[in-house]
């Protein structure tokens, strides 16, 4: 072969390279862009970002992928919530009154987590639904009653004092975090078009 024939092809190809690259950080520019653009107006943005962006390429462009990783966020974010709020339970160290109130929490996250997947399941089903605008109002009225269960586990602890205060700030940390996935989740599946 000819040194020239290998200088062209291997700049055609450097250069394919350099195109295909550069198609892939414009196309994950555009998601990520999505993402932001769609928390932006949620009920706490900065969450909305943090906690969807890494899904972006993902997603896409696609608002129902959108409010369906959101739950699935909130989900796991469930989930770590209730791994937190059980290991407190099973220490040592708490009253009888916080081992009550840890358990009332315990369950109340369960059942946000059971409507958090009701509400996947609701939304996962949209585009084979035939009747759209239930199966979203039906999303909505189980990640609404999650976040009305996520708050009744944070309202046990406002009506006593709790003896220790870093146990109440580390439910509390955990609930609210879950509480604002939750809320974003559910601005996401309200704007959802039919």
């Amino acid at each position: 072969m000819e040194p020239k024939f290998l200088i062209i092809l291997l700049l055609t190809t450097l250069l394919s390279s350099l195109v295909s690259s550069s198609t892939t950080i414009t196309q994950q520019n555009k998601y990520s862009t999505f993402v932001k653009t769609s928390c932006r107006s949620a009920t706490y943005p900065a969450a909305c970002v943090k906690s969807l962006l890494p899904y972006a390429s993902t997603v896409k462009t696609n608002p129902l992928r959108l409010a369906t990783v959101a739950l699935s966020t909130t989900l796991k974010s469930a989930n770590a919530t209730l791994s937190t709020i059980t290991q407190l339970y099973k220490t040592k160290r708490i009253t009888k009154w916080e081992a009550a109130v840890l358990k009332d929490c315990i369950g109340d996250i369960k059942d946000s987590m059971d409507e958090i997947k009701s509400s996947i399941k609701e939304i996962s089903g949209l585009p084979k639904s035939m009747d759209k605008r239930f199966a979203i109002s039906n999303a909505q009225t189980w990640t609404s009653a999650a976040i009305t269960d996520e708050n009744s586990c944070l309202d046990g602890f406002s009506d006593r004092k709790v003896i220790n205060p870093a146990i109440k700030q580390k439910i509390r940390n955990s609930i609210v975090n879950l509480a604002r996935v939750s809320s974003n989740a559910l601005y996401l599946i309200n704007h959802l078009s039919v």
